[in-house]
């Protein structure tokens, strides 16, 4: 008797992580479609070269096949695991940092928390634009919510959820490093999170706008915030600031 092929001894484990693979290179490519067009199973089974009956086993359907790819797209994404990409953690330490000790005044808490704000917001805003994760959340998101027909839509609703929770709860954490630094609390009523869900939606609306109108919304203003000299903000920037001192209070 022939030995087995390779291809059917692979191992489950190994052709799961090979079909997502394939697919998010492809979802990264081209996009994620509502209808799931572009990820066919068979296309993607004779691509990755996988035994089909391994495939059918994980996925019994490509609605499975494309909540687990959801999952992967977020997995894939540098931003994710910590709330933020690289470069905006970045700009919001070394704003920390730029304070040194001067930080014991609070007129330097509040230049170190503008400035954390206004560089980390400009380019934050770019590279949500630039994740295929985040693309595919709002498409999805938007769909869900308009009650367009989306398939599987009960499980990518819940999966986007739990996606959220996550990603919100990282956010979260990262304001209360900030306010701790800058000597900040919650409003009594309100919690870090509250302030991320805030931030998340100001981000979500602008960015839907910048999409239509780049100009408007990439064009820096000359603006004085507080006691400092007229700054370039970008529009996104102003908008979380006025959020985030809504949502907080000195803390003496």
């Amino acid at each position: 008797m022939p030995a087995p092929s390779s291809r059917s001894r692979r191992p489950a484990g190994e052709t799961r992580a090979r079909m997502l693979d394939a697919a998010v290179e492809r979802v990264q490519a081209e996009g994620l479609l509502l209808d799931y067009a572009n990820i066919g199973m068979e296309d993607l089974i004779r691509a990755v070269g996988v035994p089909r009956s391994t495939v059918f086993r994980i996925w019994p359907d490509r609605v499975a096949f494309v909540a687990d790819l959801v999952r992967a797209l977020f997995e894939a994404d540098p931003g994710f695991d910590t709330g933020f990409d690289g470069p905006t953690l970045e700009l919001i330490h070394g704003a920390i940092a730029e304070g040194g000790e001067a930080m014991g005044r609070p007129e330097a808490r509040e230049l170190v928390l503008r400035r954390a704000v206004r560089l980390a917001v400009a380019h934050n805003i770019v590279a949500v634009a630039d994740s295929v994760a985040y693309r595919a959340y709002r498409t999805m998101s938007a769909a869900l919510s308009s009650g367009d027909s989306v398939p599987g839509g009960d499980e990518i609703r819940a999966l986007l959820v739990e996606i959220e929770d996550r990603y919100l709860e990282r956010m979260a954490a990262m304001y209360r490093v900030l306010n701790d630094a800058v000597g900040l609390r919650m409003r009594p009523g309100l919690d870090a999170r509250d302030l991320a869900v805030a931030v998340m939606a100001t981000i979500d609306g602008v960015s839907d706008h910048r999409r239509i109108d780049p100009v408007q919304i990439d064009t820096p203003r000359l603006v004085s915030v507080g006691r400092d000299e007229p700054e370039e903000w970008d529009i996104a920037a102003l908008a979380v600031y006025g959020v985030y001192t809504t949502f907080t209070e000195p803390v003496d």
